[in-house]
């Protein structure tokens, strides 16, 4: 069967420019949510490039956006967080 979460991993890591930025979020958000500011301050990126991994991130449904009374919030879904000993084997390629 094939796993899509991983195809899914492979391409966003391995297979595009950006993939250590992507890389680098995931580590992060596997640890606790983040919101675009935070994410941009600790990996010492702009707002805009986080922002941008955000959305490519939710798009292929690795994280999921959360509203909260004190802002957005992005954190890992269920099908990233299953698939972590995959991310962690795609990320030694980088």
């Amino acid at each position: 069967m094939i796993n899509n979460t991983k195809n899914t991993l492979i391409f966003l890591l391995l297979q595009r420019k950006g993939g250590k930025t992507s890389a680098r979020i995931i580590e992060k958000l596997l640890i606790r949510p983040y919101n675009s500011n935070q994410m941009a301050k600790t990996l010492n990126v702009s707002y805009n490039t986080a922002h941008y991994h955000f959305q490519l991130m939710v798009k292929n449904n690795l994280i999921e956006k959360k509203e909260t009374k004190y802002g957005t919030f992005y954190v890992a879904t269920e099908k990233l967080i299953n698939e972590k000993d995959s991310f962690e084997e795609i990320k030694k390629l980088l």
